[in-house]
């Protein structure tokens, strides 16, 4: 901010410091761009993603009472998979 408030002041007359401060700004726009396009690309790869998913996914529906089993993470290790149930 002291930066640019010389140069808003015309206190200091450096190029480089000129050229620093432009610099800076530059930079600043283009992240602002990369961000955007980044987050363009994040949303289409994710819209993909689903889409595929969505191929091979079949939706279920339970009556209402009916009995059921759940997979669920075991106690002792929340990577290893056990049916549990009838719920």
């Amino acid at each position: 901010m002291h930066i640019l408030r010389e140069l808003w002041t015309k206190e200091i007359e450096e190029p480089d410091a000129k050229s620093s401060y432009e610099y800076v700004l530059n930079l600043r726009e283009r992240l602002d761009d990369a961000l955007k396009i980044a987050r363009e690309e994040l949303e289409k790869a994710q819209g993909r993603q689903k889409r595929y998913y969505d191929r091979t996914a079949k939706r279920r529906k339970f009556p209402l009472g009916e009995k059921v089993l759940v997979l669920l993470p075991t106690d002792s290790n929340k990577l290893l998979m056990q049916w549990k149930g009838p719920f």
